[in-house]
């Protein structure tokens, strides 16, 4: 005889525990949020929230969108830990990865592969074990080629380019190190924030000159752009 139990895995977990912290952030009652579903075309009484929020109603993806709009915030929110961190996230029953690597997979920054590498070994140092060496080196292989492919499709065609741009490229690296400065791992010490914060002073006089030098190429005028008559005043 079939179930009609509900079998969830760890995301619709986290769906339904940050829909109630997310409402009760926003001070809203169950019918309220009741209210704002029915206003973006999602009605579901407050009986089905309070389902949702103690996980025995499936949430499927119409759901997931309308809750968002009403709490006004993204889908991402919904789906992952209200963390960035190296704490880890389960994805699925089998993948779990750093929650600051699941939400920059969510938003279309890498794949949700971990690349996993050799800290403390010197791989090309005198005595290195070749085996560890080539190991490590098929596993940079493998997350290039997933992050390739993941690349390849996750964003629209014109974010794609954009985000191909080496100014565009710079900004992320200029960001990861700023976010490794301004919330830096537990065992982080002084000498090494200081590292970072020269790198980050690096990486930002090295945008600046890739920022110049965009302006410097641009067109007289912009593609669509009305011209305008600098003697007139207007």
């Amino acid at each position: 005889m079939a179930s009609n139990a509900v079998i969830s895995g760890p995301t619709a977990g986290r769906v339904a525990e940050n829909v109630e912290r997310i409402r009760k952030a926003r001070q809203l009652h169950q019918k309220d949020l009741s209210a704002r579903l029915r206003e973006v075309g999602r009605p579901m009484l407050p009986t089905v929230v309070s389902k949702i929020e103690r996980g025995e109603r499936r949430v499927d993806v119409d759901d997931l969108v309308a809750l968002a709009l009403a709490l006004n915030v993204s889908p991402t929110t919904l789906l992952l830990p209200p963390t960035s961190s190296d704490t880890p996230v389960a994805l699925t029953e089998c993948v779990s990865v750093a929650s600051r690597t699941a939400w920059q997979w969510a938003e279309g920054q890498r794949t949700a592969m971990e690349l996993e590498r050799a800290d403390g070994v010197d791989l090309a140092g005198p005595g290195a074990d070749p085996a560890i060496s080539q190991d490590a080196y098929e596993r940079e292989q493998e997350f290039a080629r997933q992050q390739a492919a993941y690349r390849a499709l996750a964003q629209p065609e014109e974010r794609r380019r954009a985000e191909d741009h080496s100014a565009i490229r710079m900004i992320r690296n200029l960001e990861d190190v700023v976010t490794d400065l301004v919330a830096p791992a537990p065992d982080m010490d002084r000498a090494g924030l200081a590292a970072l914060g020269r790198m980050a002073h690096r990486r930002h006089t090295q945008l600046g000159i890739e920022l110049d030098g965009i302006v410097e190429n641009l067109p007289p005028v912009h593609p669509g752009a009305p011209v305008r008559d600098m003697t007139s005043g207007s």
